[in-house]
């Protein structure tokens, strides 16, 4: 080997070593002492042991501050590269925030906007550590540093593959669009915090002050909606990453992948009929009746604390990833409510874009929206999950407990076949109605309608059947079939494997994802 070739191993094996460090021993110190982890330290825990690739180790900033000095930034505050999750390759990007405060400039924003680019090109999902302070400012860079590249891409390859931001730091400003534009946002409650202004920049532009649980991890489960899954800590926040993954193809050409069959197809399940009560006014925890048809008990819940009327997870039946929407009879509220429309449908869109099969149990209360919705823009939301439920292309399996409202949300819970479920099961005990409503137009209309016309047209609309009157006709498509309590498993399997080869197209249009109601 000659002098030259040592030279530059040498520099090479001297810039790998102070990449380990980033920032240095003391800003890695504070880093654990506010219970955060270092960007290394988060890929050693979200990757298979021994599978990082680095991309990218020798960039570092360009940028000159307005003093004139250039400053070391190893890796310009992003480690990025890829790994594999559960043996499958993935893209992901850390933000160093011991160098810098995670600060994002020109390299580090292109850097992960081609590492974006990348995974798409490779079909591998896009995982985003985030933990920054925001943009670098101070420096002679152009202001947007990279971020219309960044956005742009996002948006572009949204849908393309899972692309999924675990939040463990500050996200502030124009940082805090990228894990909007993702498919999901993990958030951990120790260290996790998301604002477009920030406390500071808040109280400086408008002497307000905002306190800190404001852009928090439970905040933003509990009241935005914005996070979908909260972890204790940095450590738990990415595992729970790791086992996400596990119901997600690698990109929209693929399907989920298989789970080993450790759960028999043909269980039964007798428990079902203590769990849900014959009385329709008794409230029941849906969760109990998900936990004991599913594959080992196992589900993995999204926004769990938002709008807790509706259940949204992904599951397993005989091995195959679903995802699975339930009403939940224990909280008030309806299907059709804005915060349950909007959690349903961001939800049925990857389901959609990714080929996990829907999977329905429905209940519906007997619940109308009030004024407060409504001055919410209730209608707007409905029509969002209206259109994306009718346009979804993946099997839609239905199972109606006990009651199905269509005006409680029943027709976007596989309650009628018409808007595009593909098979329909009811117990026997389920009844179904138009209405939900016990109001008696009477009282509304007074005489200003014939006085036989509630008689003869008005209480029709909130008439029950039952599940055999529903199933009589069979031209009303209401039910394909009534089942046993202790066969719902079964059958849901049975509805799975009879539809894994759909094939539906929709209408040609000039945008493929079309251009759903906001």
């Amino acid at each position: 080997m000659g002098r030259t070739m040592e030279e530059a191993i040498k520099k090479y094996l001297e810039i790998q070593e102070k990449n380990k460090i980033g920032g240095g021993q003391k800003h890695i110190d504070r880093q654990h002492e506010r219970g955060k982890l270092t960007a290394r330290e988060r890929i050693d825990i979200l990757l298979d042991p021994g599978t990082f690739e680095e991309l990218g180790s020798c960039v570092n900033t360009t940028g000159m501050r307005i003093d004139g000095v250039i400053p070391d930034a190893p890796c310009d505050g992003v480690v990025a590269g890829t790994g594999r999750i559960h043996g499958r390759m993935v893209m992901i990007q850390a933000a160093d925030f011991t160098v810098m405060g995670g600060s994002v400039a020109t390299q580090s924003l292109m850097k992960v906007a081609r590492c974006m680019e990348l995974a798409t090109q490779w079909g591998m999902p896009m995982v985003h550590l985030l933990d920054s302070s925001g943009g670098r400012l101070g420096y002679q860079d152009v202001a947007t540093a990279g971020l219309d590249w960044y956005f742009r891409i996002q948006s572009r390859i949204s849908g393309v593959i899972p692309q999924i931001t675990v939040l463990m730091g500050p996200c502030i400003a124009g940082s805090a669009y990228l894990p909007t534009l993702c498919d999901f946002l993990l958030m951990s409650r120790i260290s996790g915090n998301m604002w477009l202004g920030g406390p500071r920049q808040t109280a400086a532009a408008t002497s307000e002050v905002i306190d800190r649980n404001i852009g928090g991890a439970d905040y933003h489960m509990q009241f935005s909606g914005s996070c979908d899954v909260v972890g204790d800590d940095d450590e738990e926040t990415i595992l729970k990453c790791r086992e996400m993954l596990r119901y997600l193809p690698s990109n929209y050409r693929e399907t989920p992948p298989l789970w080993e069959r450790t759960d028999p197809a043909d269980r039964e399940v007798p428990e079902l009929g203590d769990l849900v009560p014959d009385d329709y006014d008794q409230t029941y925890d849906m969760h109990d009746v998900v936990k004991v048809l599913v594959d080992d008990g196992d589900y993995f819940e999204i926004k769990d604390e938002y709008a807790k009327s509706l259940i949204c997870c992904f599951c397993r039946f005989d091995g195959k990833p679903v995802g699975l929407v339930a009403n939940n009879p224990k909280y008030p509220g309806g299907t059709l409510a804005v915060d349950a429309c909007d959690k349903y449908y961001r939800f049925l869109q990857v389901l959609d874009a990714y080929n996990l099969p829907l999977v329905n149990l429905t209940d519906t209360p007997p619940v109308v929206p009030g004024e407060a919705e409504e001055a919410r823009g209730l209608i707007r939301h409905v029509g969002k999950i209206v259109d994306v439920y009718a346009t979804t292309t993946v099997p839609k399996i239905g199972v109606v407990l006990r009651e199905a409202y269509a005006d409680a949300g029943s027709l976007i819970m596989g309650g009628l076949k018409g808007l595009g479920a593909d098979v329909t099961f009811a117990w026997p005990m389920a009844r179904f109605a138009v209405e939900a409503s016990t109001l008696d137009y009477r009282d509304v209309l007074g005489d200003m309608v014939e006085s036989d016309a509630y008689d003869s047209y008005f209480k029709w609309s909130r008439e029950k059947a039952d599940a055999f009157a529903a199933a009589r006709s069979w031209t009303a498509q209401v039910v394909d079939e009534i089942i046993l309590p202790r066969d719902t498993r079964r059958k849901i399997i049975y509805a799975l494997k009879i539809t894994e080869k759909k094939k539906e197209t929709l209408p040609p249009r000039k945008k493929p994802h079309g251009s759903s109601p906001t």
